[in-house]
């Protein structure tokens, strides 16, 4: 008997080879629901252990990661896929449930709809570009912005994969005594970001369970909860002192905005040529 995945003799239910479980019938849609169970449940609990050390103990994970003890836990990139894509998927879900309430009003609102022929930009490309965003501005407003958000959402997760490398880099020169490596740099801001986007699927999810006077303390809560995390885990994995942390955290914090302010300004003008 063989594996039917990688043709191994098999000495039991399960190959030595690549692991798979020998199971020659044909799968049924029990067996499919089960074995879905069987992986949220039992085969990967070690996803709900990932994400309660994740909000709860901030830069624990990366600290676990670059001493070894990875075996617990998922592996940050698969850890920052899965939240990131629950998280913008509740994003369109909720912007969607949004729209429909607004249904009839403008979503983009522009007093004078011949300003678009006026647009000016003299950015890179300008004379390509500049007639192709004074078509997109018209057709913004001919939609009420519906495309252009769909077209910006669906850009996000790419721009964060374009700042999450560029900040890593920008954060090695607050590092050099002792000197850390890059992809701890960067092994750290995944980790901060799948802790962010897990916060933000949370508060959206109490957004919309929760009565409107209850939930209008969300975001406060949200910011308060996000600056003491990324604080605590700067302070947690690169045993800073307090002070220097703070110092850093702040340094730090201040060119994220920027930088991430430059990213999503060319994520929206990418968008916006995309309609």
């Amino acid at each position: 008997m063989k594996c039917l995945n990688c043709g191994t003799a098999l000495s039991g239910r399960f190959c030595s080879a690549c692991g798979q479980r020998h199971d020659a019938h044909a799968p049924t849609v029990a067996h499919f629901l089960h074995e879905t169970a069987e992986t949220l449940t039992h085969a990967d609990s070690r996803l709900w252990r990932t994400l309660w050390y994740l909000l709860s103990r901030p830069g624990y994970l990366t600290q676990e990661y670059f001493a070894g003890r990875r075996a617990s836990y998922l592996p940050p990139i698969r850890l920052y896929i899965v939240i990131s894509v629950t998280c913008f998927l509740l994003l369109s879900l909720t912007s969607v449930s949004r729209d429909d309430s607004t249904e009839g009003r403008a979503v983009v609102s522009i007093d004078n709809p011949a300003e678009c022929g006026e647009l000016k930009y003299n950015g890179p490309g300008g004379l390509q570009l500049e007639p192709r965003l004074q078509a997109a501005c018209q057709r913004m407003i001919d939609d009420n912005g519906a495309d252009f958000g769909d077209a910006l959402l669906r850009a996000l997760p790419k721009a964060m994969f374009v700042l999450l490398p560029l900040f890593a880099l920008l954060m090695m020169p607050f590092y050099l005594r002792p000197l850390r490596l890059y992809v701890e740099h960067l092994i750290f801001l995944v980790h901060n970001h799948s802790a962010v986007f897990m916060a933000l699927s949370i508060n959206m999810i109490l957004d919309a369970a929760l009565p409107a006077l209850v939930a209008n303390w969300l975001p406060l809560l949200l910011f308060i909860f996000l600056a003491w995390y990324c604080w605590r885990s700067i302070k947690n994995f690169y045993a800073d002192s307090t002070a220097w942390s703070a110092f850093k955290f702040g340094t730090m914090g201040f060119l994220y905005v920027v930088i991430a302010g430059f990213v999503l300004a060319f994520t929206g003008i990418a968008a916006l040529l995309s309609i």
